[in-house]
């Protein structure tokens, strides 16, 4: 009897082992030498289906890349595993065959043929970046997505690298040793996990209203930036001026890391996306007044495209994703006093009145945006964004001028962002929230038809009958409208929080 409940206790505890030796994970092993264009990536990972498991790599959305699974190569499992490539849906098969451990490794080449440098267009912004000393990589670049809702442990960890190179992750910051291992729920680590390494890499951590900031830039290159320099004033000014304006200081932490790209022997201009407290921007020219608007446009993403977007997918709406967003952008770049009346005026009236009101497309449909966002997207990529903007700034002058001054679209703004914090995290914010919401501090029926008149059917806001507040004041010159300060106006009194 005695030797029976021993058998008994040692089944019970072999039974809680095997259990919990069933919860499904994702190892990554990751391995860069710092001189090639190579990145060496070992999954090891839990098979939650018996006979086998489907990965897909890579998302043509981001970045409009149709040929991004050209970046994986030499995929390769163990004996007596076996490999099925779809190279056409971007999908891994693994068929296991009884193995105990399943693996797969394969390399991610970040390189570019020296006949063919990096091209003018956008979506280079969106490859990884692995050059001599420099390496810069989300997880959209090196990860593979899973088919199933299993929501594995992942970890990361470095085998092969450099021990002098500076090195930064976005999942625990303050964690510099690579060989140290990082992990998360699959879920929670969707688009958040970035890592940037190398011999030519700067650091800086920030206190901004009392949130851990980390500033990554590349130090030296082929334009004679000092990216440190003139990323501070966004640290000192801008990511005060925003967190205010959205009375939201809630954050573990933000990092805004800049690359300057070494591949490319063209200047590509500036661009970049936002991951969960962060931003990644790739850099191929000098530092200007564009590559301000882009990093604050994009770190303003944090609230109205990450944490509130309308419709369920970020196509859905864009002209409040992207517009309204840029409208919030420009605001808090006059607020910080980063862009003074001239930059403020010239994107106002240079960057999106005189191009949207010239544009032959500016009166198509909502719905015709999604199809030709990335392959037109010098005009389709660009409306939702100039659309929105002068609609909400159309929209911040009415809500002045109905509340005498005692409103403005951010208290509309303010109140959205709260009703999306009362909702679950999985129900969405609609246009009817949009107008409802709106409906607090200018009439429902007008608002209700200005959106499905302007922002959903397309036709563009006729100036002509528009009244400003009389900080502003506006001129027609063949059906473009500009717009002016008017004498004694000042951004900082009219944009204040």
């Amino acid at each position: 009897m005695k030797k029976n409940n021993i058998i008994s206790v040692l089944l019970f505890t072999f039974g809680i082992h095997s259990h919990a030796q069933e919860k499904p994970f994702m190892d990554y092993v990751l391995s860069w030498d710092g001189d090639s264009s190579i990145l060496e990536v070992e999954l090891t990972y839990s098979a939650t289906q018996k006979d086998s498991t489907v990965f897909i790599f890579g998302d043509p959305d981001f970045g409009g890349q149709k040929d991004i699974f050209n970046v994986i190569k030499n995929i390769r499992a163990t004996l007596p595993e076996v490999l099925r490539i779809d190279e056409a849906n971007r999908r891994i098969t693994v068929y296991h065959n009884g193995a105990k451990t399943p693996n797969i490794s394969y390399e991610i080449d970040g390189s570019f043929s020296k006949d063919q440098p990096t091209r003018a267009s956008q979506t280079e912004l969106f490859r990884p970046v692995i050059t001599k000393g420099v390496l810069t990589l989300v997880d959209k670049h090196f990860a593979l997505d899973i088919t199933d809702d299993s929501n594995p442990l992942v970890s990361f960890r470095w085998r092969k690298y450099r021990e002098s190179f500076i090195y930064f992750n976005s999942v625990h910051p303050s964690r510099t040793d690579p060989s140290q291992k990082l992990s998360d729920y699959y879920d929670n680590l969707s688009n958040m996990v970035c890592f940037v390494m190398g011999d030519n890499i700067s650091v800086e951590e920030y206190s901004v209203l009392g949130i851990p900031y980390y500033c990554v830039t590349t130090i030296d290159d082929t334009y004679g930036n000092d990216l440190q320099g003139s990323l501070n004033p966004f640290f000192e000014n801008y990511f005060p001026s925003i967190h205010k304006f959205w009375n939201d200081t809630d954050f573990p932490y933000y990092f805004l890391s800049v690359t300057a790209l070494q591949n490319n022997q063209v200047e590509i201009g500036g661009g970049g996306f936002g991951i969960n407290n962060g931003f990644v921007m790739k850099l191929g020219k000098k530092f200007g007044t564009w590559e301000k608007y882009v990093t604050a446009h994009e770190t303003a993403h944090t609230w109205v495209g990450l944490k509130m977007e309308l419709g369920k997918e970020s196509f859905d709406h864009q002209w409040f994703g992207e517009g309204f967003n840029d409208y919030t952008t420009l605001i808090n770049l006059a607020n910080s006093k980063i862009f003074g009346k001239e930059d403020f005026l010239h994107y106002l009236n240079e960057e999106n009145l005189k191009q949207h009101y010239e544009s032959e497309i500016k009166a198509v449909h909502n719905d015709s945006i999604a199809a030709n966002y990335w392959t037109d997207y010098a005009n389709y990529g660009k409306l939702p964004y100039r659309r929105g903007f002068i609609y909400a700034f159309y929209l911040d002058n009415q809500i002045r001028l109905a509340s005498e001054g005692k409103f403005t679209l951010r208290n509309m703004l303010l109140d959205l962002y709260a009703l999306r914090k009362s909702k679950k995290e999985d129900a969405i914010v609609t246009v009817d929230d949009f107008i409802d919401t709106g409906a607090a501090y200018v009439d429902k029926k007008k608002l209700e038809g200005q959106v499905a008149l302007h922002m959903i059917a397309g036709q563009p806001i006729d100036f002509k009958s528009v009244k400003l507040i009389d900080e502003f004041e506006v001129e027609i010159n063949d059906s473009i409208p500009k717009v002016h300060l008017t004498e004694g106006a000042d951004l900082k009194t009219i944009y204040q929080w």
